[in-house]
């Protein structure tokens, strides 16, 4: 048996093992993170009526027609899983674990590709096995492509169509076919219609092929294939602008592109995506973070050296996307969530695994290098079993979680058939055939940095006209703060509007995992 087929099957292997974890539990943990029923209300709409919007946001710039809020391939996904299995948790996720396995199928054929079948090997293996982050409520592992996979966001969208624009552009490079760079260009914009943030990739490519020297026409090529899907979004956009503009507003502060002091704010507060839980001091315990540390800069020295005086061209397209992506992310990307790593986690995790072989290579032909071949080994085993303790102690947490639909239906119980719930958007999995409206419009539509001029609370309110109202221990501390003078919103008005249209708690359903759910009817006139 050849180098290359055990290395496949060794890949195969393991894709069987992330296949297997991912689907356990995977409707149990994470709890419903507040952005997947987000997400997934446009999908079902898009599903079932052919239209890119979410009834839950009805009232706030026609939301429920026409949805500007993110990017739209994540959701024409979900309604596709939607049209073929229905609404539901499970169904979402499942989704996300799709692109996950897409992600790590096309981690190892990049590295096949660029180094050889070792390389990717290991970087499978490292997005596997490596923890890198502290662990919390929906960052159970620690281990990036684990965690993600398991929330139905479009992060785990994003690295599929990046590294399918790497895997065109390589082949391009090779072949010399304008039709490749045209392809590259394409799966650059699909990727940033996935999450504005994939973009990126396409400057990675405009830096390779100037590097490269591929010239004026495979650039045009690629700025053409990257432009049309674009135009396509462009007329969507264009289709509505004030509604654009509304429902895009929240945004404005991220992007002040003409402030050089948001530039070096953001550098500054960067450190907080990387959620390395070191601060305490134990997270300096954990064999991956030292791999990591080691490795990764050790890869970048190396790649720098062959691209830079060897003219390794495959050393060129690793080096640009590892080094350039974190780098436009720390620069331009106001909004710190962890979870956008995986988008280049892929890239640092071939880098980390070329320095390894290099490292391993490099080591038998010194004095002593068994010392280092063992050091290196030890270490990559002590990750691996680290990271395997993580994933056990998830399966383990699965069975202490509450299951969202044994939650959702005790809830359910309590509502009568037709009403028009009034929650927020977290619980709308298992309620999705009720006219469902989330806390979001009402809040902020009496909030005049999001609607102008701004409602009032009773106004807000009766323009929704609920029949039962749930609140869950968010929304509670949320009703019950007090008014705030650094605030527009006075949150007693909401529940003032209930009392006087005959609100009254109806049930509670108290759950561990959950929390308290107050469940709040109309009384009869």
């Amino acid at each position: 048996m050849t180098d290359s087929r055990r290395a496949s099957m060794a890949v195969a292997i393991l894709l069987l093992g992330f296949w297997l974890v991912s689907l356990y539990g995977l409707a149990i943990t994470p709890p419903v993170y507040e952005d997947e029923p987000w997400q997934a209300s446009t999908g079902w709409k898009l599903a079932t009526e052919g239209v890119f919007g979410s009834d839950m946001f009805a009232g706030y710039y026609n939301m429920d027609q026409r949805y500007y809020d993110f990017m739209p391939l994540h959701p024409a996904a979900l309604a596709l899983v939607f049209r073929i299995a229905g609404p539901g948790l499970f169904q979402a996720r499942l989704e996300t674990v799709v692109f996950g396995l897409l992600t790590l199928c096309l981690t190892y054929a990049l590295g096949k590709r660029l180094f050889g079948t070792t390389v990717g090997l290991l970087a499978v293996a490292l997005l596997l096995g490596l923890r890198l982050l502290a662990t919390g409520r929906f960052q159970e592992t620690g281990i990036p492509l684990f965690d993600f996979a398991r929330i139905a966001r479009y992060d785990m969208v994003v690295p599929v169509f990046g590294l399918a624009a790497l895997h065109a552009y390589i082949t391009a490079m090779h072949k010399k076919r304008l039709v490749w760079y045209g392809a590259s260009g394409l799966l650059a914009a699909l990727a940033g219609l996935s999450h504005l943030y994939g973009v990126f990739f396409l400057v990675v490519l405009l830096v390779l092929v100037a590097w490269n020297r591929d010239g004026w026409r495979a650039l045009g090529m690629l700025v053409a294939g990257f432009v049309l899907p674009w135009l396509a979004y462009g007329a969507y956009v264009l289709g509505d602008l004030p509604d654009w503009r509304g429902q895009t507003k929240e945004y404005g502060p991220r992007f002040d592109l003409l402030n050089p002091a948001w530039y070096l704010d953001n550098l500054r507060s960067e450190a907080q995506r990387y959620q390395l839980g070191v601060a305490t001091g134990r997270g300096w315990l954990r064999p991956g973070l030292w791999l990591t540390a080691i490795l990764l800069p050790a890869a970048w020295i190396g790649l720098a050296r062959d691209a830079l005086t060897r003219h390794d061209r495959h050393a060129r397209v690793l080096l640009t996307g590892a080094l350039l992506m974190p780098a436009l992310f720390a620069l331009l990307i106001t909004s710190k969530l962890a979870n956008y790593l995986i988008s280049f986690m892929p890239l640092w995790a071939l880098s980390c695994a070329w320095a390894a072989v290099a490292l391993w290579r490099w080591s038998r032909g010194v004095r002593r290098g068994a010392i280092v071949r063992v050091a290196l080994a030890v270490t990559f085993s002590a990750m691996l079993a680290e990271g395997a303790s993580q994933v056990a102690r998830n399966v383990h947490r699965a069975r202490e979680t509450t299951p969202y639909q044994s939650y959702i239906a005790e809830v359910r119980q309590h509502i009568p058939t037709g009403s028009t719930v009034l929650g927020l958007h977290q619980f709308w999995f298992g309620l999705e055939d009720f006219p469902y409206r989330s806390w979001f419009v009402p809040i902020v539509l009496t909030d005049p940095a999001y609607h102008d001029p701004p409602l009032t609370a009773s106004q807000a309110m009766a323009a929704i006209d609920p029949d039962v109202i749930l609140v869950d221990p968010k929304m509670r501390a949320f009703l019950t703060a007090p008014e705030s003078d650094s605030s527009a919103i006075d949150p007693g008005t909401f529940l003032d509007w209930m009392t006087a249209q005959g609100f009254a708690l109806d049930a509670q359903v108290d759950d561990p995992t959950y929390g308290l759910m107050e469940i709040y009817r109309r009384s009869a006139p």
